[in-house]
């Protein structure tokens, strides 16, 4: 009886997790089509590309800025308070983020109401209205999201470390943005070609596909205009590692050593999934935690007693580099290659997990399953050699004492 529940389970999996289609608009749009009847529901993710010179040097903070006027002003024919009002009547949710490389929008709605809630996301993502009325506020507003913040030294560190320094806000930055660039912003951001749209849900795809020509079928992004033709130089990159001081006053200072290490140019996405599997958690990176956050490994360390910034870098790497040189074994590769279908079988069950997965592929970034099955073991070693390469740590140390005068200084790692 067992043996057939689970059968029959798997069964509902399979029904209910299509294949994925996709489709491309006229005006660029690439749209992913996720069918499942199994729940009256509906979720779309809405992918904006952001590139590091999408923001102007010096202009620190302008897509999160940009993204508070998008929250609050007016949009399309209706009043910010309206358009919240009519979300939260349909129980529509709808959350937004920022992150290395995105603006992303998420949407959760009833079936019956798919129509209205794309059509609210577009008028949000499309046709808001920057209101100049909300700029000052919103950019106080930001700057104090930001100090909330840097309340805690591991969360400082971590923004410390982000890949595109103009994701970070500072006060100079959020000073000297004015309407003009915030207009410019959208203007070249927000574009058909730049962006991908993934539904997954109770609906098929010929209502998925009016769906979206009704709703951004007439998405077309304005001629943009460069404010500068000639931009001044970004600003040097800081040292590594970088000190951050405690912004918890009456409290002892938490010392704590963090390395953000991106995948190398050109590493394939079935060794980086393996990578993710192994590398996390590996004994021999003890009592280093490692863990993945947005592709990147993200490696940190507590001090000990006494021990002192450059000290505690120092022990970071150390141990990464006995990972680094050790290797993985076959067994591990084995064993690794094994837990990936399972890690696709949990997937399937969670439909949010479904979407991301999908919108790796759309990027060109997705895993193949059986070019997976087909990575040896020297390929595996030789991308954890590369991605491990002290050269591409972003690191720092945050909450740390002042280093005694007989310690030695830490290297310094261009990001």
């Amino acid at each position: 009886m067992k043996t057939l529940c689970l059968a029959g389970l798997g069964v509902l999996t399979l029904q209910a997790q299509q294949p994925a289609q996709t489709f491309t608009l006229p005006n660029g749009l690439r749209v992913v089509h996720l069918e499942d009847h199994e729940r009256p529901l509906v979720r779309v993710l809405l992918h904006q590309d952001l590139q590091p010179g999408d923001t102007p040097a010096g202009h620190g903070g302008l897509a999160a800025l940009a993204l508070r006027l998008l929250d609050r002003s007016d949009a399309g024919d209706l009043k910010a308070t309206d358009y919240v009002r009519l979300l939260d009547g349909a129980g529509i949710q709808v959350d937004r983020t920022l992150r290395p490389g995105a603006l992303e929008w998420r949407l959760v709605a009833r079936s019956r109401d798919q129509d209205r809630a794309l059509g609210l996301l577009a008028d949000r993502v499309l046709r808001t209205v920057l209101d100049p009325q909300l700029l000052e506020f919103q950019r106080l507003a930001c700057w104090q999201e930001e100090l909330r913040l840097q309340a805690s030294p591991r969360a400082t560190l971590r923004q410390a470390l982000t890949p595109d320094p103009g994701l970070r806000p500072t006060l100079q930055g959020l000073a000297a943005i004015s309407l003009e660039d915030l207009l410019a912003f959208k203007a070249k951001v927000f574009r058909p070609e730049r962006a991908v749209l993934v539904l997954h849900g109770d609906l098929g795809l010929e209502q998925a596909k009016r769906l979206v020509m009704l709703s951004l079928g007439s998405w077309t992004a304005p001629r943009f205009v460069a404010p500068d033709p000639h931009p001044l130089p970004a600003p040097a990159a800081e040292t590594m590692p970088l000190a951050v001081a405690s912004r918890e006053p009456g409290r002892p200072a938490q010392t704590l050593a963090q390395a953000l290490i991106q995948p190398p140019a050109g590493l394939a996405p079935e060794v980086a999934a393996l990578l993710g599997l192994l590398v996390p958690g590996d004994p021999a990176a003890l009592p280093v935690q490692v863990g993945m956050e947005d592709s990147c490994l993200v490696a940190a360390l507590d001090a000990g007693p006494g021990e002192s910034a450059p000290a505690l870098w120092s022990r970071l790497t150390a141990h990464l580099e006995a990972l680094r040189q050790r290797g993985f074994t076959q067994a591990d590769l084995d064993r690794a290659k094994a837990a990936w279908p399972a890690r696709l079988s949990l997937e399937s069950l969670d439909p949010e997990r479904q979407m991301t997965t999908a919108l790796d592929q759309a990027l060109g970034r997705g895993v193949a399953p059986d070019q997976l099955q087909a990575v040896s073991l020297e390929a595996l070693n030789t991308g954890l050699r590369r991605w491990l390469d002290p050269a591409g740590y972003r690191g720092g140390v945050t909450g740390a004492p002042e280093p005694r005068p007989s310690d030695q200084q830490p290297p310094r790692n261009q990001p």
